[in-house]
């Protein structure tokens, strides 16, 4: 499942509660290395993880989805990251599976693999370098091992001559929340210029802080300080450690340690603290160290431009392209029902070895996903077997896919509905499962989607009741995971969720922690849900879920624009799938297809950017968002409104 920011998905990143613009809170469900397994689905063997033993009987189908999970979330698979060998694996492994259950490519796929192209994590070229010249004196040079390394967070770029601003900590904060109101730009021209900031933040060892005393802030961040330079118009960042922070040490960092995605479009390095004070002294400044006493001693901002130096820069890091797939299998209908689709989907891609996405910060250890998502990916390989296996042909067409790319921002799901590979208007619904293998002794089931068709409600409720589970409903068709690609599509939606837990995201997500049991159960209910969606004479109506109003007497921290980013990282801006409806982005006239490149007066260049802009806003503000439209800057007033359920 796609992580996001504000709710248990703690973001790329990217990826935030701002940027999809959740309306619920995801359910918790608390709950308990794999053993490899061969990798044909032919003569399935079933093993016993080694730290696990079968107490309780589990069905033939438990120990199929045991083998499933066992071998797709095995070291073996490296986490079934986008461009390793492993997810290569993965994906075999279910179309093989696909094969021998009798079901068939789709029509102009590449066998049973839909093949798409992403942008691939970052590489630094060779060819950086950093020059400062002075107006009098020789220039400063740097060594590119020892006194400056370019971040992955920023983008390729080349300066010559721009002046040089030192911009305190680079932080605009004012925040009522934190009681803040500080900004180490103010009154500061930093267009076209190259700004000095340091690392964290102001007064870090004070526990009377503004900033939160001794712990950090989201100000801290990089890419806050990355977004804030770009819309304050610098040309790059020069990133240095503070004293504080660095218990007397002054490490670079590696290029990807800050972040692999592109947070800002201009080059963001850190250089040493002994360069950055040689500059400083070339401008008759004080040094860092006396820099940061001053600005702690009184909580105040002393930026300034630096005059008699300027800097040439250049950075070189590309985003090349990775093949991907998703895995497609056919189950064709039978009767004049037959050229409906019903599609069964689920994404079988993880974190690979960690990095932008992962909760365990800075691991580079492998990602497995037992539950996010081999559990799901198994939960539509386990409806195939069942489906493939009815007595009579059924009525409509199903088409069960596994999805790649889910992490980096439901990639192989927005592939397929823009790509698709049978007609959408001819497509009834899409059942999504995204981590369900956790279920909980109280059979707690969150189930989202349920309004968008008028039928869900009464589906999912009388055969969730007969079941014995425990179903919180949701509404909407937004969320993170790949059904949302179909909700905004205008095709009804379900997506089965067991709940979230202290593995996700992290590298102890293990086979051991799956209950298998509850996913046998799980199975039960949905082939049913599945059955009945299948058969059902007339399709589902879909029905677009306006977004909760907020309750009266009830205050948003936070502004909300109901807007649904999606991950193409062009750097030109921030496109929209759609927006939620009766949104104040519906209202003031953004709609799906839109770019959104100004928000608030301040440029966007990335979903950061973005993200950024909107988290700056409060309730009853109008702002302008300017979109590019069929090639045109089209400028729009929006009103912000409460986050829903606030």
């Amino acid at each position: 499942m796609i992580h996001t920011t504000g709710s248990k998905f703690a973001i790329p990143s990217l990826i935030g509660l701002l940027a999809f613009s959740i309306s619920s809170v995801l359910a918790q469900s608390p709950n308990p290395h794999a053993v490899e397994e061969p990798k044909t689905a032919d003569a399935p063997k079933v093993t016993t993880p080694k730290s696990a033993s079968i107490s309780t009987y589990l069905s033939a189908a438990e120990l199929r989805m045991r083998q499933d999970v066992s071998y797709l979330a095995a070291d073996a698979r490296e986490g079934r990251g986008p461009g390793t060998a492993g997810i290569d694996d993965a994906a075999d492994y279910i179309a093989n599976e696909f094969k021998r259950i009798g079901l068939k490519p789709a029509p102009n796929a590449h066998g049973f693999f839909q093949k798409f192209t992403i942008t691939n994590e970052p590489t630094l070229e060779t060819g950086s370098k950093i020059v400062v010249k002075r107006s009098s004196g020789s220039d400063i040079s740097f060594d590119d091992k020892t006194d400056f390394s370019p971040l992955a967070l920023g983008d390729s770029g080349k300066v010559a001559g721009k002046k040089i601003v030192f911009a305190g900590y680079g932080i605009t904060a004012k925040d009522a929340s934190l009681k803040l109101d500080y900004d180490d730009y103010s009154g500061l021209d930093v267009k076209d210029k190259v700004v000095l900031i340091l690392r964290r933040e102001p007064q870090l060892n004070d526990e009377k802080s503004a900033f939160a005393g001794k712990s950090n802030t989201a100000y801290a961040e990089f890419r806050h300080k990355a977004t804030n330079a770009f819309q304050h118009g610098a040309a790059a960042v020069l990133l240095v450690n503070n004293v504080a922070g660095s218990e007397g040490k002054d490490p670079l960092m590696p290029f990807r340690a800050a972040g692999m995605g592109r947070n800002s479009t201009i080059p963001f390095v850190q250089i040493s603290r002994t360069k950055a004070d040689e500059i400083l002294k070339s401008a008759s400044v004080p040094s860092l160290e006396q820099l940061e006493k001053e600005i702690d001693a009184d909580g105040k901002p002393h930026s300034r431009e630096l005059k008699d130096v300027s800097t040439d820069l250049e950075v070189n890091i590309v985003r090349k392209g990775i093949a991907v797939k998703n895995v497609v299998g056919v189950l064709e209908g039978s009767g004049p029902l037959a050229d409906e689709t019903v599609v069964i989907g689920g994404h079988y891609d993880h974190l690979g070895f960690g990095g932008e996405g992962s909760l365990a910060f800075g691991s580079k250890e492998i990602h497995n996903g037992a539950d996010d998502n081999a559990s799901g990916t198994t939960m539509v390989m386990e409806m195939a077997r069942r489906l493939a296996s009815q007595g009579d042909p059924l009525p409509r067409r199903v088409v069960f896919i596994l999805f790649s790319a889910e992490e980096r921002g439901l990639l192989g799901s927005q592939h397929y509905v823009d790509n698709p590979l049978f007609p959408l208007d001819k497509t009834v619904s899409m059942v999504n499962f995204d981590m369900v293998g956790r279920l909980n002794e109280a059979k707690d089931l969150t189930v989202y989607g349920t309004g968008s068709s008028p039928t869900f409600d009464s589906i999912v409720d009388g055969l969730g009741k007969a079941s014995g589970f425990n179903i919180k409903k949701i509404n909407d068709g937004t969320g993170p995971s790949d059904h949302q690609s179909f909700y905004l599509k205008n095709l009804p939606v379900l997506f089965f969720f067991t709940g979230t837990h202290k593995e996700y995201h992290r590298p102890v997500d293990d086979v051991e922690t799956i209950n298998f049991q509850g996913m046998g159960r799980v199975a039960n209910l949905t082939e049913l849900v599945l059955l009945d969606l299948i058969r059902r004479p007339d399709r589902p109506v879909f029905t677009k879920v306006a977004a909760r109003p907020a309750g009266p007497g009830r205050v948003s921290l936070r502004a909300y624009l109901g807007s649904i980013p999606d991950y193409d990282d062009a750097g030109k801006g921030v496109k929209l799938s759609g927006v939620q409806t009766g949104s104040p982005a519906e209202k003031g006239g953004l709609k799906g297809g839109d770019i959104v490149i100004k928000m608030a007066g301040k440029p966007v260049g990335t979903i950061q950017d973005y993200m950024e802009s909107l988290s700056t806003g409060k309730p009853g503000d109008e702002v302008e968002v300017v979109v590019k439209r069929d090639g045109k800057d089209v400028p729009l007033k929006v009103k912000l409104g409460n986050r829903p359920g606030n």
